[in-house]
């Protein structure tokens, strides 16, 4: 990658972590820009040579955790037998807690839930229409997603790998 395009990346990382900061404070919808570049230590004129808006910085952010999630996926062959996918899943996760934890606070919940959907379509490619067994994915999906939160709300107290553990148990029907 070239200089400029690592300057620009370090910009919008900067950016990201500062919006992140301050959803903790306040509502993303009440930042402004001024505030943002401010607490970032970034120019007015980087922000828009990189943005128009804080809402592109929330897609921005939602963009790198999606990416960041498929370049290390354990495995896209196994389905959801795969307990390493899960260990990784929620050590992903856990590693975006703050980001995480920002956009639901800020009612942002349904971007998250479709990146989730996302990954798993992803890796294991949407069910055909026809099929009842589309739903599969859904389902593990909203099952994960709302996990995810009450654990990270809880303050991760547990480990991925129990994470992991439990989700594949309920999953698989052990009580």
């Amino acid at each position: 990658m070239d200089k400029r395009k690592e300057a620009n990346m370090a910009v919008k990382n900067r950016l990201l972590s500062s919006l992140i900061e301050l959803a903790v404070i306040k509502k993303l919808s009440k930042v402004t820009i001024t505030e943002l570049v401010n607490k970032s230590g970034v120019a007015r004129v980087s922000f828009y040579r990189n943005f128009e808006s804080v809402d592109e910085i929330i897609e921005y952010g939602i963009e790198q955790m999606y990416m960041r999630y498929q370049e290390g996926n354990p495995s896209k062959m196994d389905g959801f037998n795969n307990k390493q996918l899960f260990i990784y899943t929620f050590q992903f996760y856990k590693e975006y807690m703050d980001l995480i934890l920002a956009f639901n606070s800020n009612n942002l919940s349904v971007s998250l839930l479709d990146v989730i959907t996302n990954c798993f379509i992803d890796s294991y490619g949407d069910m055909s229409v026809n099929s009842i067994h589309k739903y599969e994915l859904y389902f593990y999906s909203g099952a994960l997603y709302n996990m995810i939160i009450c654990w990270l709300q809880n303050g991760a107290k547990e480990s991925p790998e129990e994470m992991a553990n439990e989700f594949y148990r309920l999953v698989k029907g052990n009580r």
